[in-house]
């Protein structure tokens, strides 16, 4: 009897670090299921989303990454259709009124443009999207100089890219004169990040290399 208790006892032993493993295991999937459901609701709670369908057929249909879309908007209007800028700029994406009507040269809307119509969600989405389509395939798909373009201009970026004390290789800003400008393009890239966390079951999104151009 001594003896086979003995072996039990040792038998327990043995078992001991497996016991181990498994609730460490156990653990490791509470924490990774915790993250996936509490983290989400916590980035949406910061980096609200509206006009879902009209801003993912927009994005489709100009091949652009869904939550690039969702973040510029966040930062350009908060998605109020109705903001306009101390400049003039109107909607989600405020879209500068003569900008638009070049814009409008550009992609059919149905029932016609006017400047009224950039505060409708679907009309503004479409024309700020294909103007960042038509940016990023300008600059070689960096997202870096398409957004400064967006916000200052392509000839602005065409200039800072040809000096050399900003561009080494005249295609990658490696400085962004002025402040605001330098701020927008890593504003929306750090909140692209935010909504790649927070809607990864309505977004099919990927993090670039860092979101911006070495």
């Amino acid at each position: 009897m001594r003896k086979s208790r003995r072996v039990t006892t040792s038998q327990k032993k043995k078992r001991v670090p497996w016991i181990v493993l498994l609730c460490m295991i156990g653990l490791a999937l509470v924490v990774l299921l915790f993250a996936k459901l509490v983290v989400p609701k916590e980035r949406q709670e910061s980096y609200p989303i509206a006009y879902t369908d009209e801003l993912m057929a927009a994005a489709e249909e100009f091949d652009l990454d869904p939550c690039m879309v969702a973040a510029q908007v966040f930062c350009e209007s908060s998605y109020n259709p109705e903001a306009v800028s101390a400049v003039g700029a109107i909607g989600l994406m405020q879209i500068m009124p003569e900008t638009g009507e070049w814009l409008a040269t550009k992609i059919d809307i149905p029932g016609g443009y006017s400047t009224e119509r950039l505060t409708e969600p679907a009309v503004n989405l479409r024309l700020g999207c294909w103007y960042m389509s038509f940016l990023c395939k300008r600059y070689d798909g960096q997202w870096k100089e398409a957004l400064t373009a967006y916000i200052a201009g392509q000839g602005m970026v065409d200039k800072w890219l040809s000096d050399p004390e900003l561009s080494k290789d005249g295609k990658h800003l490696d400085l962004i004169p002025g402040q605001d400008a330098k701020e927008y393009a890593e504003k929306v890239m750090n909140t692209h990040e935010k909504y790649v966390e927070a809607y990864p079951d309505l977004f099919a999104c990927t993090l670039p290399d860092n979101g911006v151009s070495e």
